[in-house]
């Protein structure tokens, strides 16, 4: 299942968080937490996803973020992130 982010009359299709490919946060692991997720948006949407996303406040986004993730920060499952 994926998860849907609509601003402005479009809409993103992120992929569901917990089906992300492990590479894409194995490359991400030596990367400064507070770009972590840019990091990891830059790998599953392309540029004009990306262009929806940049769209968003930064309420917006983190609600988005939020929701996409479930609150499971990146590195950690969301099983064990509802521990």
């Amino acid at each position: 299942m994926s998860y849907k982010v609509e601003h402005n009359g479009k809409s993103v299709e992120l992929p569901d968080f917990k089906d992300l490919p492990v590479g894409i946060i194995r490359k991400a692991r030596n990367t400064d937490p507070n770009e972590l997720m840019w990091v990891v948006l830059e790998e599953v949407l392309d540029a004009k996803q990306l262009a929806v996303i940049d769209t968003l406040s930064m309420e917006q986004f983190a609600e988005a973020m939020k929701g996409w993730t479930q609150g499971a920060p990146l590195g950690e499952s969301l099983q064990s992130s509802k521990s």
